[in-house]
This record gives C-alpha cells, structure tokens and sequence, in this order.
C-alpha cells in the first residue's frame, strides 16, 4: 500500500484496547463492531465508540472537565455491591453519562437491563 493511501492509525490512551461492542439502548443500536475500551480492577469496564475522541491525543487536555469532547456513544458499566449498574450518554457530544441502567445481569459477555444491553468482546 503506498503511503499516500495508508490510513492515520486511530491512536488510545495507554490503558485502552480495540475490541468488539454493542450497545443497544431502548432499542436503538449505537455501538455496533469495532470499539475502544477499558476494564479496571473488579471488573468495572467502559466501552467508546470507534469515532471517540480522547484528550491528550485527539484535542488538548484542559485537565477540567469543561473541556471535554465526545464524538461517539459512549457507556460504562460498574459493580456496586452485589449489583451491576451502568450508564452512558444519549448524544453523541455528551461527555456526561445523562441515562443510568440499574440491576443490569451479566449474560456471557453482555450485561443486560429493563432497557439496555451492553456487550464487550475483547
């Protein structure tokens, strides 16, 4: 492939990884095949989509949360006691998570609630 026609390699923070995702919320699909994300200790993990932006690498990092940028679906899920919870954002630009998933039950590699299912493959 000559260089003219090679693809910019999307660039990740140092603890993300490519993966597969799907996020599915009140039946709309938002994330669909190729995602970004980030499992922390006990399990807590985040999925962004493909077009996601990161600061440092994409835009300046403001270090406030003022200057935060999104571009794609974003979701996260963590365990809170016995339960598993997520939430995520319902616009593209929202870097705030405005919708919150409550009782999610893990199904394989999916977490799934009343309306939302939320899978990762890495």
């Amino acid at each position: 492939m000559s260089p003219s026609l090679a693809q910019p390699k999307h660039r990740l923070p140092s603890d993300y990884k490519w993966g597969r995702c799907l996020l599915v919320v009140d039946g709309q699909t938002r994330i669909s095949g190729k995602c970004s994300y980030q499992i922390e200790t006990g399990g807590d993990f985040n999925i962004q989509g493909p077009r996601q932006v990161f600061a440092g690498i994409d835009y300046p990092d403001t270090h406030s949360g003022a200057g935060e940028m999104s571009e794609d679906y974003w979701a996260v899920v963590y365990k809170d006691g016995d339960v598993w919870g997520g939430y995520g954002n319902s616009d593209i630009r929202e870097t705030h998570g405005d919708e919150n998933w409550d009782d999610l039950r893990r199904e394989g590699a999916c977490y799934i609630g009343k309306d939302v299912r939320v899978c990762l493959w890495r």
